[in-house]
């Protein structure tokens, strides 16, 4: 299903391959909504240890059905964000996560686009319009798929975890930890900011909004994809997406309704 939620930004804002730029998520948002995230893939494809899978699949049973409660306020559900992203970083370094382990994730992830999304990603390349996936996943892994499909187009920008091997073993996490609710602290281009003054934004969370400034949310056409607890979420999400699309959204549907020239 797609639902319209802001006529009249649509109706105002019309997408010109000059005059927006594209600020996505990554997992379940540019692939396919059934698929595992970089976390997950890790966990099932990757560390070649039982007692790892274990305590991620506790990990995952306890922290996700916290980062998509609407019920749970948005600042409880950052603090928990932070402590499951931080508990599992705390994991690769005690099983030693190889540099090995990343390719064979992605080699053995069965990792798809959303129906529709590499073909969206191509136009953008085409028409020179920046692509930002800003992603709470691993970006090592993000980087390692667009290249293994092909995708890793000169105007996509990359913004995530992304891991420092040494040696082959993991040595450090970059920066600061990127997770759902705390994206705002990730800082765009200027150059980007300057020239385009309408942006697309892409998520499959509340908390994706955040990859904006609130500032610019006049500006911009957001668009939530909704595959989890659809009865429970979707009136949150119809009042904080201008567009939100369920079950399997496409886009193909998308498309019709941008209409991007």
């Amino acid at each position: 299903m797609l639902y319209i939620n802001n006529k009249e930004k649509l109706e105002r804002i019309k997408l010109e391959k000059d005059n927006f730029y594209v600020v996505s998520d990554f997992d379940r948002t540019l692939t396919d909504g059934n698929a595992n995230g970089t976390w997950e893939i890790l966990e099932k494809s990757g560390i070649n240890n039982n007692e790892y899978r274990k305590r991620t699949k506790e990990l995952y049973n306890y922290y996700r059905p916290i980062e998509i409660d609407p019920m749970i306020s948005e600042k409880e559900r950052s603090e928990q964000m932070e402590i499951w992203w931080k508990k599992h970083v705390h994991l690769f370094y005690e099983f030693k996560l190889g540099e090995e382990d990343i390719s064979e994730s992605i080699k053995n992830s069965g990792l798809n686009y959303r129906e529709g999304a590499s073909e969206f990603l191509f136009q953008m390349k085409k028409d020179n319009v920046p692509v930002v996936i800003i992603s709470a996943g691993i970006g090592n892994i993000i980087s390692g798929f667009l290249k293994a499909t092909n995708t890793d187009y000169e105007n996509i920008k990359i913004l995530s975890n992304f891991i420092k091997f040494t040696n082959g073993i993991i040595d450090t996490f970059e920066g600061e930890v990127i997770h759902s609710f705390n994206k705002n602290i990730v800082s765009l281009s200027e150059d980007i900011k300057e020239t385009r003054k309408n942006i697309l934004l892409l998520g499959d969370c509340i908390g994706d909004l955040k990859m904006v400034d609130n500032k610019k949310l006049e500006d911009t056409i957001t668009v939530g994809f909704l595959e989890e607890e659809i009865e429970s979420n979707l009136p949150y999400f119809n009042k904080s997406f201008d567009i939100v699309l369920t079950e399997m959204g496409s886009f193909y549907e998308l498309n019709k309704v941008l209409n991007i020239r």
